[in-house]
């Protein structure tokens, strides 16, 4: 399999298997999780006090556990924690309904919540705690498998001190659950567990609406690994050898079974099967497709309004104003990460195969045209972790922008934890 080039530097691994703490390198991805964890659990902390604390997007109400995890309880959390304890409900597509949220994560917490009568609020932050581990650590596998143990580490670290990993850490949202069932199913299809693998996707299909782009880059891998399509006389018209593949294969189709599960129970009960998207235009989230969507109208109104509205604030200096220049913020940087990563998925096409890129290029083409102002992409954007590894191998030679890129990437990140936790808007 293609893999990153190797750093050229002295420090490279030469297969002593021991990580730079002198033990296994699983091991130092513990620590540097745990490193992380506490950082951006004492920033959402301090943010949530008191004084500190806005409103706009915060449950007060206590709960055991409320007194360290509370800033970690914000806005989709609330729609989690509902479905968790009183199930679905569907008002049409120009309401606000529970159908938006795949049921996978608020199952989890249903099941834990029926077994240990612990507050689903509660049992939110440990599920994400839990499942970003996981996660992280199976990614970190998968870089282990395509590059040397030091890039591998390099490449854990940009993707721990990205802005929006803090969804890994403790945020009542199913993104961690996603990004542990798929990054689980890349594993077992490449050690041919392909019924595994589809059944890992078809979690990921139940938790998270871009499951769609897995379904897509798990068919793109097998299909890959089995050198099914070649190139052929014409560039436009390459060979497909069917015969290649593998009756076991097909196995990756079970993928599919958690998106049409859920669309089977929304058409039984409701009689909308795509209720999730309908309601995606309700006021509040305006997020219907079309033109204005797709060509990012409010995104672009966002830079044109951001000057006048952060000097409002310098001379004004309240809260509403902030909120508007904080979002424009948060818009802003999160369309400049799209962007950025459309270049990493073309490498990721070169140096790890067709079917990797086409897994992130889908990912990103959801993005693109599923969201007005790509409010939302930044935690999109932890699933292209194939990405991440393309960006550390890019980082592991140059040590002086690798620590600049860590130092930037680290204090943003700190800085979106605290506004999380105060109830800020940040993705």
């Amino acid at each position: 399999m293609p893999s990153a080039p190797a750093s050229s530097d002295a420090d490279v691994e030469t297969g002593s298997g021991r990580g730079v703490l002198g033990f296994a390198p699983w091991v130092d991805a513990l620590a540097m999780w745990a490193l992380v964890f506490v950082a951006l659990f004492l920033a959402v902390w301090i943010g949530a006090r008191g004084p500190f604390a806005t409103y706009g997007g915060v449950d007060e109400a206590p709960y055991p556990g409320s007194g360290l995890f509370s800033g970690w309880f914000r806005f989709d959390g609330n729609w989690y924690a509902q479905i968790s304890t009183s199930g679905y409900w569907f008002a049409g597509s120009d309401r606000q309904s529970a159908v938006a949220f795949f049921p996978a994560y608020p199952s989890v917490l249903w099941g834990l919540h029926s077994v240990t009568a612990v507050s689903v609020k509660l049992l939110g932050s440990l599920v994400t705690i839990a499942c970003g581990l996981g996660a992280l650590l199976a990614i970190f596998k998968w870089f282990r498998d395509h590059v040397t143990d030091r890039v591998a580490r390099v490449a854990l670290v940009t993707l721990l001190v990205y802005p929006y990993v803090f969804y890994l850490f403790g945020a009542v949202y199913g993104d961690a659950l996603f990004l542990l069932a798929a990054a689980g199913a890349f594993l077992l299809l490449e050690r041919d567990h392909t019924i595994l693998a589809g059944l890992a996707g078809a979690v990921a299909t139940a938790t998270r609406p871009v499951g769609i782009a897995l379904i897509i880059g798990l068919v793109a891998v097998a299909l890959w690994r089995r050198h099914v399509i070649e190139a052929g006389e014409s560039r436009w018209r390459p060979r497909v050898l069917w015969r290649r593949l593998r009756p076991a294969d097909a196995g990756v189709l079970l993928s599919l079974g958690g998106l049409v599960g859920y669309m089977t129970y929304l058409g039984i009960r409701f009689g909308h099967p795509l209720a999730f998207d309908e309601v995606q235009s309700a006021p509040g989230w305006d997020q219907g497709s079309g033109p204005r969507t797709w060509f990012k109208i409010t995104w672009f109104q966002q830079i044109k309004n951001l000057p006048r509205w952060f000097w409002d604030w310098l001379q004004n200096v309240d809260t509403a104003t902030f909120e508007k220049v904080q979002y424009a913020v948060t818009v802003i940087l999160q369309g400049l990460f799209v962007l950025g990563f459309l270049f990493l998925a073309w490498q990721v096409w070169k140096k790890f195969g067709w079917g990797y890129g086409l897994y992130c290029f889908s990912m990103l083409a959801i993005a693109l045209l599923g969201t007005k102002d790509f409010q939302g992409t930044g935690r999109y954007l932890l699933a292209m972790f194939p990405c991440f590894l393309v960006l550390g191998g890019y980082l592991a030679d140059r040590r002086i922008l690798r620590w600049t890129w860590w130092s930037m990437s680290a204090i943003v990140l700190l800085v979106w934890c605290f506004a999380f936790g105060r109830g800020y808007y940040v993705a």
